[in-house]
């Protein structure tokens, strides 16, 4: 037995066994430690993009009394004092509103103006622990008047990597315990599945959907690991930018039918009784404003109902082609005042869609074709369709200005718009509605030559439950 342990052979083996059991621990170390630095990259930049909706929601604030006050004309210190007296209390209002949405995060401000010291709005939200910490700036106009502070726990944000760390140690130290052979055989192919996984890990630095090879044993659950953390953070971080959004339509649908509809419709019922009254005299020049301002109101109304509470699906099969005739039909007077043509090249197409959803959906981009080629004087809104496997492909192209590179990226955004009177819904509701028949909106532009918006949806989609 002495022989065997004095053996060089041995001595090689258990020397072996050694390097393999650090190896892996450096290696799996080091791919925790690199997976850790990602998930506080992500974690920095979900917790900054949850700063961005409060910073702008103060800015929206600022903007608003601004306006209103005429700041432009007043002093310094006037400012100040008006900003002391409307947005302290409607700011700290908003703030203790929006931590409600984000229960795993701390949320504070300091604005000297308003309070000399950093306020935290939750007991525990000062604590020893370490803390990931994003400060954003409050700006008054090009002053900066104070500081957000978003922060979480460290622990928290590395809490799901203590498990995925106990178990590669676990690893290690099983494998040194084994025969050579066979520790070379399985490092070889452990080694194997951990480059592939950190090649996937280095990948999500860039990209958020890299698929992470699955497999089993400690390995495989780092790769669920990975893979849930990695959807987990792509989906905090287009909640948190869609959050602030919602929440606002929310609150605004909920009571704006009993609270707008009811006096918009008295006041329109008044202005064409009003109108009636004054028929023949001066005065009724000024009854016509009140009229189309109310109507543009309505429609405002009704886009922000559509977009806040979508009616279920109620597919039923016909054909698009005569659909989009129809809707050319309905829409002719509108594409005459603005000196355009429709040119229809689908072909018979029988699609199980909601119709008055996809009608709608249609008409908000011929609508937005005819708009964008006023400035040019009219054009040709060219609209076809093809299928292509389980999808339909329709493709809604015009000959106006394009779009402009710095409004590419807010085209679907809720409120986002170019138009005068615009709602900035149209596309954010004709996005939704694609996207409830499993389908996407994309498009492509030229500046100063035309957009072509493209509709992908499937052509049979089934009935909500």
């Amino acid at each position: 037995m002495g022989r065997i342990f004095k053996s060089l052979t041995f001595q090689i083996i258990v020397t072996a066994l050694l390097i393999v059991g650090i190896s892996m621990a450096i290696l799996s170390n080091g791919l925790i430690l690199e997976f850790q630095n990602e998930l506080v990259s992500k974690e920095a930049e979900t917790l900054d993009a949850i700063g961005l909706q409060a910073v702008e929601r103060w800015n929206r604030m600022y903007r608003e009394l601004s306006t209103s006050y005429r700041f432009d004309r007043l002093s310094q210190e006037r400012q100040d004092q008006l900003m002391g007296v409307f947005l302290s209390k409607s700011f700290s209002d908003y703030i203790q509103g929006f931590k409600g949405n984000f229960p795993r995060i701390s949320i504070g401000y300091q604005v000297p103006l308003f309070t000399p010291s950093l306020v935290y709005l939750t007991d525990v939200s000062r604590n020893s622990l370490a803390k990931l910490t994003v400060t954003l700036p409050l700006k008054a106009g090009t002053r900066t008047m104070g500081y957000l502070v978003v922060d979480r726990d460290m622990p928290q944000v590395l809490a799901p990597l203590q498990r995925v760390r106990f178990e590669a140690f676990k690893t290690s130290t099983i494998s040194i315990t084994v025969s050579g052979l066979a520790t070379v055989i399985l490092l070889a192919f452990f080694l194997i599945r951990l480059l592939n996984l950190r090649r996937s890990v280095v990948r999500l630095k860039t990209n958020l959907d890299t698929p992470i090879p699955r497999g089993a044993g400690e390995l495989g659950e780092i790769s669920i690991a990975v893979a849930d953390l990695a959807h987990s953070l792509k989906r905090s971080i287009e909640e948190a930018k869609q959050t602030e959004s919602l929440k606002t339509l929310g609150v605004f649908t909920t009571g704006i039918a009993h609270e707008v509809r009811n006096p918009l419709t008295s006041i329109k019922g008044y202005a064409s009784l009003l109108e009636k009254k004054l028929q023949g005299r001066p005065e009724a020049k000024y009854v016509l404003p009140i009229s189309s301002e109310a109507d543009r109101l309505e429609t405002l109304v009704r886009d922000l109902l559509t977009y806040g509470r979508p009616a279920p699906l109620q597919p039923v099969a016909f054909d698009l082609r005569e659909s989009l005739v129809s809707l050319g039909e309905l829409m002719a007077q509108q594409f005459q005042d603005g000196n355009a043509t429709l040119d229809l090249q689908v072909p018979p197409l029988v699609v199980t869609w909601d119709a008055r959803q996809t009608e709608q959906l249609f008409m908000n981009l011929l609508q937005n074709a005819v708009q964008a080629m006023q400035d040019k004087g009219g054009g040709i809104v060219t609209v076809t369709a093809e299928s292509e496997g389980d999808h339909v492909i329709v493709r809604v192209a015009d000959t106006g200005v394009g779009i402009r590179d710095e409004d590419r990226s807010k085209v679907f955004t809720p409120f986002f718009t170019t138009k005068e009177h615009g709602t900035g819904l149209g596309l954010s509701i004709s996005q939704k509605i694609a996207a409830s028949h499993n389908g996407i909106i994309t498009y492509e532009t030229t500046e100063g030559a035309g957009t072509t918006f493209i509709v992908n949806m499937q052509r049979v989609v089934k009935s909500e439950v």
